[in-house]
């Protein structure tokens, strides 16, 4: 069977890990860039949760999957804006919603190993192939 490249589990769980570590970065950075308050305090406190659940997301764990999925959105959809810069929380929801997308599909992938990307005009050819045949390249593959 023929993996298609971009929804490879493997690499949407790295980009989702990356991206979490980059946000949880980004907020306990704020602790240097603007003046401590409570509320800082918080989002630190919170960019800690990222950076922890950016580690477990490079790992191989399904809980780091379920967590990326639930919890990010929730901050978003409660509408815990700590700061009071817009365009901050802005990039923060959109980098929350990001993640919980981009590991849907390796949780996806984890709970069913049978389920591979395979390209869209292999997918008769598959499922009728045993494990030592190859598919035949041609026009009614396109």
């Amino acid at each position: 069977m023929i993996k298609h490249p971009d929804t490879d589990p493997l690499k949407l769980r790295n980009l989702a890990a990356i991206l979490a570590t980059l946000s949880g970065a980004g907020q306990c950075l704020s602790l240097w860039l603007l003046p401590t308050t409570s509320t800082l305090l918080l989002t630190a406190l919170v960019g800690t949760f990222y950076l922890v659940l950016g580690l477990g997301l490079f790992g191989i764990s399904r809980f780091s999957l379920f967590l990326a999925i639930t919890i990010p959105p929730l901050r978003g959809w409660f509408g815990v804006y700590p700061l009071d810069i817009s365009a901050w929380e802005l990039l923060r929801v959109a980098a929350d919603l990001t993640i919980a997308l981009l590991c849907i599909s390796p949780l996806w992938a984890s709970l069913h190993p049978e389920h591979q990307k395979i390209e869209p005009g292999l997918r008769q050819t598959a499922t009728t192939l045993t494990d030592g045949d190859t598919p035949e390249l041609g026009a009614d593959n396109a």
